[in-house]
Protein backbone atom coordinates (compact mmCIF):
# COMPACT_ATOMS: atom_id res chain seq x y z
CA UNK A 1 0.00 0.00 0.00
CA UNK A 2 1.16 3.69 -0.66
CA UNK A 3 2.48 5.36 1.78
CA UNK A 4 -0.32 8.34 2.52
CA UNK A 5 1.15 11.78 1.95
CA UNK A 6 -0.42 13.41 4.94
CA UNK A 7 0.56 10.44 7.48
CA UNK A 8 3.29 12.56 9.15
CA UNK A 9 0.74 15.95 9.04
CA UNK A 10 -2.10 13.69 10.67
CA UNK A 11 0.42 12.79 13.29
CA UNK A 12 2.02 15.90 14.25
CA UNK A 13 -1.91 16.46 14.89
CA UNK A 14 -2.55 14.21 17.30
CA UNK A 15 -4.08 11.55 15.01
CA UNK A 16 -4.94 8.29 16.24
CA UNK A 17 -4.79 5.30 13.99
CA UNK A 18 -6.57 1.86 14.14
CA UNK A 19 -5.06 -1.53 13.14
CA UNK A 20 -6.28 -3.17 10.11
CA UNK A 21 -8.31 -0.13 9.27
CA UNK A 22 -7.51 2.13 6.63
CA UNK A 23 -4.26 4.30 7.18
CA UNK A 24 -5.75 7.48 7.74
CA UNK A 25 -6.57 8.50 10.96
CA UNK A 26 -9.24 6.94 12.85
CA UNK A 27 -9.70 9.85 15.15
CA UNK A 28 -7.96 12.95 16.79
CA UNK A 29 -8.60 12.47 20.00
CA UNK A 30 -12.45 12.78 20.12
CA UNK A 31 -14.61 10.65 17.62
CA UNK A 32 -17.67 11.99 19.10
CA UNK A 33 -17.38 15.67 18.66
CA UNK A 34 -16.16 15.17 15.40
CA UNK A 35 -19.57 13.27 14.46
CA UNK A 36 -21.51 16.43 16.13
CA UNK A 37 -19.07 18.23 13.40
CA UNK A 38 -20.04 16.70 10.65
CA UNK A 39 -23.66 16.62 11.12
CA UNK A 40 -24.12 20.05 12.54
CA UNK A 41 -21.45 21.55 10.18
CA UNK A 42 -18.85 20.14 7.99
CA UNK A 43 -15.92 17.88 7.91
CA UNK A 44 -12.68 17.59 6.52
CA UNK A 45 -11.37 13.65 6.26
CA UNK A 46 -8.52 12.52 4.36
CA UNK A 47 -10.20 9.68 1.82
CA UNK A 48 -6.17 8.85 0.19
CA UNK A 49 -6.73 5.05 0.83
CA UNK A 50 -9.12 5.37 -2.09
CA UNK A 51 -7.04 4.45 -4.93
CA UNK A 52 -6.90 5.18 -8.64
CA UNK A 53 -7.14 3.65 -12.20
CA UNK A 54 -6.63 5.08 -15.07
CA UNK A 55 -8.59 3.35 -18.14
CA UNK A 56 -6.89 5.43 -21.70
CA UNK A 57 -7.47 3.55 -25.45
CA UNK A 58 -10.34 4.44 -27.80
CA UNK A 59 -11.84 1.29 -26.62
CA UNK A 60 -11.87 1.96 -22.81
CA UNK A 61 -15.83 2.81 -22.63
CA UNK A 62 -17.13 -0.51 -24.65
CA UNK A 63 -14.61 -2.23 -22.93
CA UNK A 64 -15.24 -1.41 -19.11
CA UNK A 65 -19.13 -1.27 -20.11
CA UNK A 66 -19.17 -5.02 -20.59
CA UNK A 67 -17.08 -5.86 -17.51
CA UNK A 68 -19.19 -3.75 -14.82
CA UNK A 69 -22.88 -3.70 -13.69
CA UNK A 70 -23.44 0.10 -14.53
CA UNK A 71 -23.81 2.06 -17.72
CA UNK A 72 -20.49 3.17 -18.79
CA UNK A 73 -20.83 3.71 -22.78
CA UNK A 74 -23.67 6.65 -22.31
CA UNK A 75 -21.79 8.49 -19.53
CA UNK A 76 -20.48 12.05 -20.43
CA UNK A 77 -17.60 13.39 -19.81
CA UNK A 78 -17.86 15.08 -16.11
CA UNK A 79 -20.32 12.70 -15.36
CA UNK A 80 -19.83 9.19 -13.34
CA UNK A 81 -21.61 6.38 -11.10
CA UNK A 82 -21.24 3.27 -9.03
CA UNK A 83 -20.68 -0.14 -10.30
CA UNK A 84 -19.93 -3.55 -9.05
CA UNK A 85 -17.60 -5.91 -10.92
CA UNK A 86 -18.63 -9.20 -10.62
CA UNK A 87 -17.43 -12.66 -11.86
CA UNK A 88 -18.97 -15.49 -14.08
CA UNK A 89 -21.27 -16.80 -11.22
CA UNK A 90 -22.91 -12.94 -10.40
CA UNK A 91 -20.45 -12.86 -7.51
CA UNK A 92 -18.49 -9.47 -6.07
CA UNK A 93 -15.14 -9.03 -7.41
CA UNK A 94 -15.26 -5.16 -6.31
CA UNK A 95 -17.15 -1.95 -6.27
CA UNK A 96 -15.84 0.86 -7.82
CA UNK A 97 -16.95 4.53 -8.78
CA UNK A 98 -16.47 4.98 -12.36
CA UNK A 99 -15.40 8.55 -13.41
CA UNK A 100 -15.43 9.51 -17.24
CA UNK A 101 -13.20 12.08 -18.10
CA UNK A 102 -12.62 13.67 -21.80
CA UNK A 103 -10.06 10.85 -23.45
CA UNK A 104 -9.99 8.82 -19.96
CA UNK A 105 -11.89 6.69 -17.53
CA UNK A 106 -10.74 6.65 -13.74
CA UNK A 107 -11.84 3.62 -11.21
CA UNK A 108 -11.82 4.99 -7.79
CA UNK A 109 -11.89 1.85 -5.42
CA UNK A 110 -10.36 0.80 -2.23
CA UNK A 111 -6.80 0.68 -2.67
CA UNK A 112 -6.32 -2.04 0.01
CA UNK A 113 -7.95 -4.31 -2.87
CA UNK A 114 -5.44 -3.54 -5.53
CA UNK A 115 -3.17 -6.98 -5.82
CA UNK A 116 -6.77 -8.68 -6.83
CA UNK A 117 -8.31 -5.89 -8.87
CA UNK A 118 -5.56 -4.80 -11.78
CA UNK A 119 -5.23 -8.32 -12.55
CA UNK A 120 -8.99 -8.83 -13.13
CA UNK A 121 -8.52 -5.88 -15.39
CA UNK A 122 -5.52 -6.67 -16.76
CA UNK A 123 -6.67 -10.52 -17.97
CA UNK A 124 -9.67 -9.18 -19.93
CA UNK A 125 -7.44 -6.67 -22.11
CA UNK A 126 -7.35 -8.59 -25.33
CA UNK A 127 -7.16 -7.49 -28.36
CA UNK A 128 -9.00 -3.61 -27.37
CA UNK A 129 -7.10 -0.67 -27.48
CA UNK A 130 -7.27 -0.17 -23.91
CA UNK A 131 -4.45 0.38 -21.22
CA UNK A 132 -4.91 0.17 -17.31
CA UNK A 133 -2.39 2.06 -15.49
CA UNK A 134 -2.69 2.24 -11.27
CA UNK A 135 -2.19 6.32 -10.47
CA UNK A 136 -2.97 5.56 -7.07
CA UNK A 137 0.20 7.05 -5.72
CA UNK A 138 0.51 10.07 -7.53
CA UNK A 139 -2.88 11.77 -5.69
CA UNK A 140 -4.44 12.62 -2.37
CA UNK A 141 -7.93 12.63 -1.60
CA UNK A 142 -9.41 15.11 0.65
CA UNK A 143 -13.34 15.12 1.23
CA UNK A 144 -15.32 18.14 2.99
CA UNK A 145 -18.86 17.04 3.86
CA UNK A 146 -21.71 18.23 6.21
CA UNK A 147 -24.53 20.93 5.83
CA UNK A 148 -21.96 23.63 5.18
CA UNK A 149 -20.43 22.47 2.17
CA UNK A 150 -22.63 24.99 0.37
CA UNK A 151 -20.39 27.74 2.56
CA UNK A 152 -17.02 25.82 1.59
CA UNK A 153 -17.76 25.31 -1.78
CA UNK A 154 -18.28 29.06 -2.31
CA UNK A 155 -15.21 29.56 -1.24
CA UNK A 156 -12.89 27.08 -2.90
CA UNK A 157 -15.55 25.70 -5.61
CA UNK A 158 -17.22 24.49 -7.81
CA UNK A 159 -19.90 27.28 -6.90
CA UNK A 160 -22.45 24.92 -8.54
CA UNK A 161 -21.53 21.71 -5.87
CA UNK A 162 -24.64 21.09 -3.93
CA UNK A 163 -26.51 21.16 -7.48
CA UNK A 164 -24.07 18.62 -8.96
CA UNK A 165 -25.23 15.28 -9.79
CA UNK A 166 -23.83 12.37 -7.73
CA UNK A 167 -19.97 11.80 -8.87
CA UNK A 168 -20.46 14.35 -11.46
CA UNK A 169 -16.78 16.02 -11.87
CA UNK A 170 -15.47 19.09 -12.16
CA UNK A 171 -11.90 20.63 -12.54
CA UNK A 172 -11.21 23.03 -9.46
CA UNK A 173 -7.80 24.77 -8.21
CA UNK A 174 -7.23 26.85 -4.84
CA UNK A 175 -4.22 27.63 -2.99
CA UNK A 176 -2.29 27.17 -6.06
CA UNK A 177 -3.07 23.52 -6.07
CA UNK A 178 -5.56 22.73 -9.29
CA UNK A 179 -7.25 19.32 -8.72
CA UNK A 180 -10.41 17.68 -9.51
CA UNK A 181 -13.83 17.94 -7.36
CA UNK A 182 -15.95 15.39 -6.95
CA UNK A 183 -19.42 15.44 -6.26
CA UNK A 184 -19.72 12.53 -3.72
CA UNK A 185 -22.26 11.60 -0.59
CA UNK A 186 -19.88 8.80 0.74
CA UNK A 187 -21.32 9.58 4.26
CA UNK A 188 -25.02 10.13 3.66
CA UNK A 189 -24.60 14.05 3.98
CA UNK A 190 -23.37 16.11 0.95
CA UNK A 191 -20.12 15.57 0.34
CA UNK A 192 -17.48 17.35 -2.47
CA UNK A 193 -14.02 14.65 -2.51
CA UNK A 194 -10.95 16.48 -3.97
CA UNK A 195 -8.63 14.54 -5.74
CA UNK A 196 -5.40 16.58 -5.38
CA UNK A 197 -1.77 15.77 -6.63
CA UNK A 198 -0.04 13.75 -3.73
CA UNK A 199 2.80 16.69 -3.71
CA UNK A 200 0.31 19.39 -2.60
CA UNK A 201 -1.77 17.31 -0.41
CA UNK A 202 -0.06 19.45 2.45
CA UNK A 203 -1.23 22.51 1.09
CA UNK A 204 -4.64 21.53 0.03
CA UNK A 205 -5.38 20.13 3.71
CA UNK A 206 -4.33 23.67 5.28
CA UNK A 207 -6.54 25.37 3.06
CA UNK A 208 -9.61 23.62 3.23
CA UNK A 209 -8.96 23.17 7.17
CA UNK A 210 -8.79 26.94 7.37
CA UNK A 211 -11.70 27.56 5.20
CA UNK A 212 -13.85 24.67 7.05
CA UNK A 213 -12.39 26.45 10.65
CA UNK A 214 -14.81 29.56 9.36
CA UNK A 215 -17.87 27.83 8.14
CA UNK A 216 -17.76 26.11 11.67
CA UNK A 217 -16.10 22.97 10.99
CA UNK A 218 -12.84 20.85 11.81
CA UNK A 219 -11.28 17.52 10.88
CA UNK A 220 -12.81 14.20 11.25
CA UNK A 221 -11.72 11.34 11.26
CA UNK A 222 -12.68 7.57 9.54
CA UNK A 223 -14.24 6.75 13.09
CA UNK A 224 -16.81 9.40 12.74
CA UNK A 225 -17.21 8.94 8.90
CA UNK A 226 -17.74 5.42 8.93
CA UNK A 227 -20.58 5.40 11.18
CA UNK A 228 -22.04 8.21 9.60
CA UNK A 229 -22.44 6.08 6.08
CA UNK A 230 -23.52 3.22 8.59
CA UNK A 231 -26.41 5.01 9.63
CA UNK A 232 -27.16 6.41 6.23
CA UNK A 233 -27.35 2.47 4.96
CA UNK A 234 -24.25 2.62 2.72
CA UNK A 235 -22.44 -0.67 2.52
CA UNK A 236 -18.82 -1.05 2.25
CA UNK A 237 -16.59 -3.82 0.31
CA UNK A 238 -14.53 -5.41 2.66
CA UNK A 239 -17.19 -5.29 5.68
CA UNK A 240 -20.62 -5.62 4.41
CA UNK A 241 -19.87 -6.69 0.37
CA UNK A 242 -17.52 -9.41 0.07
CA UNK A 243 -16.69 -12.14 -2.65
CA UNK A 244 -20.02 -14.22 -1.78
CA UNK A 245 -22.10 -11.51 -2.26
CA UNK A 246 -24.76 -10.57 -5.47
CA UNK A 247 -25.08 -7.30 -6.14
CA UNK A 248 -29.06 -6.99 -5.80
CA UNK A 249 -29.02 -8.53 -2.18
CA UNK A 250 -27.00 -5.10 -1.22
CA UNK A 251 -30.22 -3.05 -1.88
CA UNK A 252 -27.80 -0.85 -3.87
CA UNK A 253 -29.97 -1.61 -7.24
CA UNK A 254 -30.69 1.76 -8.17
CA UNK A 255 -27.65 3.42 -7.39
CA UNK A 256 -25.19 0.52 -9.00
CA UNK A 257 -27.12 -1.63 -11.22
CA UNK A 258 -28.06 -1.31 -15.13
CA UNK A 259 -31.14 -4.08 -16.00
CA UNK A 260 -30.87 -1.89 -19.45
CA UNK A 261 -27.64 -1.88 -20.72
CA UNK A 262 -27.21 -5.30 -22.03
CA UNK A 263 -24.28 -8.18 -21.71
CA UNK A 264 -22.06 -7.95 -18.90
CA UNK A 265 -19.57 -10.56 -17.40
CA UNK A 266 -21.67 -12.21 -14.76
CA UNK A 267 -24.82 -10.15 -15.87
CA UNK A 268 -26.83 -13.79 -16.58
CA UNK A 269 -27.01 -14.41 -13.24
CA UNK A 270 -28.24 -10.77 -11.83
CA UNK A 271 -31.00 -10.56 -14.38
CA UNK A 272 -32.25 -14.35 -13.58
CA UNK A 273 -32.91 -13.04 -10.36
CA UNK A 274 -35.07 -9.78 -11.61
CA UNK A 275 -37.30 -11.42 -13.94
CA UNK A 276 -37.87 -14.39 -11.68
CA UNK A 277 -38.19 -12.36 -8.36
CA UNK A 278 -35.63 -14.57 -6.27
CA UNK A 279 -33.34 -12.77 -3.51
CA UNK A 280 -32.57 -15.55 -1.16
CA UNK A 281 -30.87 -12.76 0.94
CA UNK A 282 -31.16 -8.78 1.87
CA UNK A 283 -28.67 -6.27 3.56
CA UNK A 284 -30.68 -4.93 6.58
CA UNK A 285 -30.13 -2.33 9.41
CA UNK A 286 -30.06 -4.05 12.75
CA UNK A 287 -30.86 -2.10 16.08
CA UNK A 288 -29.06 -3.97 18.49
CA UNK A 289 -29.60 -4.09 22.14
CA UNK A 290 -25.71 -4.82 23.24
CA UNK A 291 -22.76 -4.16 21.65
CA UNK A 292 -21.49 -6.66 19.27
CA UNK A 293 -18.36 -7.62 17.24
CA UNK A 294 -18.93 -8.97 13.62
CA UNK A 295 -19.06 -11.25 12.19
CA UNK A 296 -22.12 -12.87 14.48
CA UNK A 297 -24.96 -15.00 13.77
CA UNK A 298 -28.14 -14.15 13.28
CA UNK A 299 -31.19 -16.84 14.32
CA UNK A 300 -34.77 -17.36 14.99
CA UNK A 301 -36.04 -20.51 17.05
CA UNK A 302 -32.37 -21.99 16.94
CA UNK A 303 -31.86 -21.30 13.21
CA UNK A 304 -29.17 -19.51 11.38
CA UNK A 305 -31.07 -16.93 9.16
CA UNK A 306 -28.31 -14.77 8.75
CA UNK A 307 -25.36 -12.78 9.53
CA UNK A 308 -24.45 -9.02 11.32
CA UNK A 309 -21.29 -7.93 8.83
CA UNK A 310 -20.42 -4.49 10.62
CA UNK A 311 -21.69 -2.93 14.00
CA UNK A 312 -20.75 0.23 15.38
CA UNK A 313 -21.94 2.24 18.23
CA UNK A 314 -24.63 5.25 16.61
CA UNK A 315 -25.39 8.58 18.36
CA UNK A 316 -28.24 8.61 16.32
CA UNK A 317 -29.96 5.63 17.80
CA UNK A 318 -28.01 6.04 21.13
CA UNK A 319 -26.80 2.95 21.04
CA UNK A 320 -25.05 -0.31 19.20
CA UNK A 321 -26.04 -0.12 15.12
CA UNK A 322 -25.77 -3.36 13.00
CA UNK A 323 -25.62 -4.14 9.41
CA UNK A 324 -26.11 -7.41 7.81
CA UNK A 325 -28.31 -10.21 5.88
CA UNK A 326 -31.40 -11.86 6.33
CA UNK A 327 -33.10 -14.04 4.37
CA UNK A 328 -35.53 -12.18 2.20
CA UNK A 329 -38.95 -14.05 3.73
CA UNK A 330 -38.08 -12.07 6.70
CA UNK A 331 -36.54 -8.69 5.82
CA UNK A 332 -39.49 -7.03 7.45
CA UNK A 333 -38.99 -3.77 9.23
CA UNK A 334 -39.85 -4.67 12.85
CA UNK A 335 -38.46 -8.58 12.88
CA UNK A 336 -36.43 -9.44 15.82
CA UNK A 337 -33.79 -11.70 15.72
CA UNK A 338 -31.21 -13.41 18.38
CA UNK A 339 -27.56 -12.62 17.79
CA UNK A 340 -25.09 -14.77 18.50
CA UNK A 341 -21.62 -12.19 18.76
CA UNK A 342 -17.93 -14.10 19.42
CA UNK A 343 -17.65 -13.10 22.87
CA UNK A 344 -22.01 -13.10 23.76
CA UNK A 345 -25.53 -13.13 22.99
CA UNK A 346 -28.21 -10.60 22.21
CA UNK A 347 -31.33 -9.53 19.91
CA UNK A 348 -31.92 -7.30 17.37
CA UNK A 349 -34.86 -5.57 15.45
CA UNK A 350 -34.60 -4.52 11.56
CA UNK A 351 -34.96 -1.44 11.65
CA UNK A 352 -35.38 1.23 8.37
CA UNK A 353 -32.43 3.39 7.01
CA UNK A 354 -32.02 6.49 7.63
CA UNK A 355 -31.28 4.75 11.18
CA UNK A 356 -33.06 7.32 13.36
CA UNK A 357 -33.36 6.78 17.05
CA UNK A 358 -36.72 5.20 18.07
Amino acid sequence: MSVNPLDQLHRNAGARFSAGGPQVPAHYGDWAAEYATARERAGLTDRSWRGLIEITGKDRAAWLHNLVTNEVKNLRPGEGNYAFAVNVKGRTLFDANVLVGADLIWLDFDSRYREKIIPHLDRYVITEDVAVRDRTAEFARLAVFGPAIRDVAARVGPANAIAMAQLQHAPVAFAGIAGTAIRHDFAGLPGLEYLIPATGAAGAWHALRETLSACGGGPVGHLAVRTLRMEAGIPEFGEDIDEETIPPETGQIERGISYHKGCYLGQEVIERMRSHHVLPRRLVGLRLDAPCDAPARLLVEGNEVGRVTSACHSPRLGGPLGMGYVRTALAKIGQRLAVQCPAASGTARIIPWPAEGR
